[in-house]
């Protein structure tokens, strides 16, 4: 798809850096009070992609997980619309010790469908839920596998997963989604893994072990609901039935209904929150601060083979290039994100838009492993395919709340490195840059926002109040309808 061409209306010039080619580079202003006009490449949805689900489970009156008549269950779907099927309980943490058995039955299972099953809050959201203890059940077409994984409640995760590593020697089994009765177990002991928890899922007779993450038990979580929670990403459905529960010291035969909360449990709605649809660009919102008009919304990684559906989503600024000085702040926030995510903004190319980070690009990397959430930090990747990345940053998480962000590129002059500088709020993390990519080829032709090209998951993230260095010339060229 090839760009439009476009200007940039409410551009304000606010003053010429002090840079290299100090008459060719000038700093500009956008607060979003309206729309700006940038371009977009896969930015909106199409209304095709938005899929009609049907939530539906709960207290049942059948009998797929055997015993007696009487079990909770249904069918699920993964969403980023949250829904549960849980019974309150009086609010546990990672001190407390942790017991849960059972016995469950999935009776179908589509591609990328997937439940939660265990300890969770009331307020628990996204991928890799925050505030968590659970097992999960991960479909696939007509078979399903199983993991069991933790969150803190300031988004930290792990868990044990279907990979051979340090803590798990053993892989999980694919299972037919035949509808045949499975027995488990969940335990959590906080003295375990030398004190540092450690969580035990018992599947079929076959036992699992996991510790948590250094650290991970001291930065907490609460759990306030035990039961049944939608995996909060874009996919598909399975159904899946519970019975003859034990937990905390509690027993349910399910023979009546126990009155647990539902939310959203028994539903029918559409969801447009589809991978690989992004949904970002002018909103009239203020989630960044500031007065209201922002850019922002839902950001997806996308998998490094199918380029075509990346977002790339900017302004012309002239050329630039990494010979001149390079300045950008304003405000952001992110409002959700799953684990394993992100997105870049910076300057970049629209010739060579694709990447990991993509050819010609210098700028902002929001994202991060899964044990820690989000770093932001710098990166950045020439023409000639260097790259650089750092390895940690100040941490950002989704809890919706505004920050000041920051960055700085210094050419170092010929033979002499140079330096990027991100800065969140207060926290700054910088990058070297050696002479050989200071001096190597680069060009930029545009500042704005790039989906990351490695497959993943998705964040919610908002700007405003954006002051960014541009082409003398272009910043101060006509306006839209001008």
């Amino acid at each position: 798809m090839v760009f439009r061409s476009c200007c940039l209306p409410g551009l304000v010039l606010i003053g010429v850096l002090p840079t290299a080619r100090a008459d060719d580079v000038a700093r500009v202003r956008e607060d979003f009070g309206r729309d700006p006009g940038w371009e977009g490449r896969n930015a909106v949805a199409p209304p095709s992609a938005c899929v009609e689900k049907v939530q539906d489970f709960g207290f049942s009156a059948t009998r797929h997980a055997g015993g007696s008549v009487g079990e909770v269950g249904g069918r699920i779907w993964r969403s980023l619309t949250p829904a549960y099927y849980a019974k309150k309980i009086t609010a546990r943490t990672l001190n407390d010790r942790l017991h849960a058995s059972g016995r469950f039955s999935v009776t179908h299972s589509d591609s990328s469908s997937g439940v939660l099953i265990g300890w969770f809050h009331s307020a628990s959201r996204g991928w890799r839920t925050p505030n968590s203890l659970v097992f999960r059940i991960d479909g696939e077409t007509g078979c399903f596998r199983v993991f069991f994984e933790y969150g803190t409640q300031t988004w930290k995760t792990g868990g044990g997963t279907t990979f051979e590593g340090p803590y798990q020697t053993t892989k999980t089994p694919m299972i037919p989604a035949d509808g045949r009765t499975h027995a488990w177990s969940l335990d959590y002991e906080p003295a375990g893994a030398g004190g540092n928890g450690e969580i035990i899922l018992v599947l079929d007779g076959q036992r699992y072990v996991a510790p948590l993450e250094k650290g991970h038990k001291a930065e907490g979580a609460v759990f306030d609901r035990f039961g049944i929670l939608n995996v909060q990403n874009s996919g598909n459905s399975l159904t899946l039935w519970l019975d003859d529960l034990e937990f905390d010291g509690r027993r349910e035969d399910f023979s009546a209904d126990p009155v647990w909360e539902g939310v959203g449990n028994r539903v029918t709605f559409k969801d447009c929150a589809i991978r690989p649809w992004h949904n970002f660009g002018w909103r009239d919102t203020c989630l960044a601060g500031g007065k209201p008009g922002e850019i922002g919304g839902l950001v997806w990684r996308i998998e490094a083979t199918r380029p075509q559906e990346a977002l790339v989503y900017g302004t012309s600024i002239g050329t630039l290039s990494l010979r001149d000085e390079l300045k950008a702040s304003g405000r952001m926030c992110l409002k959700a994100a799953g684990a394993d995510s992100g997105i870049l903004f910076g300057w970049y190319n629209s010739l060579t838009a694709i990447g990991a980070p993509p050819p010609n690009f210098l700028g902002i990397f929001v994202e991060g492993p899964s044990a820690v959430g989000h770093y932001v930090r710098p990166a950045l990747r020439t023409a000639d395919d260097i790259a650089s990345v750092a390895g940690t940053g100040p941490i950002i998480r989704p809890d919706g709340t505004p920050h000041r962000w920051a960055i700085h590129y210094q050419p170092g002059g010929k033979g002499r490195a140079g330096r990027v500088t991100v800065t969140l709020d207060d926290s700054p993390v910088s990058l070297d840059v050696p002479p050989a990519v200071t001096d190597g080829n680069a060009a930029f032709d545009r500042f704005g926002f790039l989906s990351w090209h490695r497959g993943g998951h998705y964040v919610d993230i908002y700007f405003d109040d954006l002051e960014y260095t541009a082409s003398a010339t272009r910043a101060t060229g006509p306006k839209a309808g001008g």
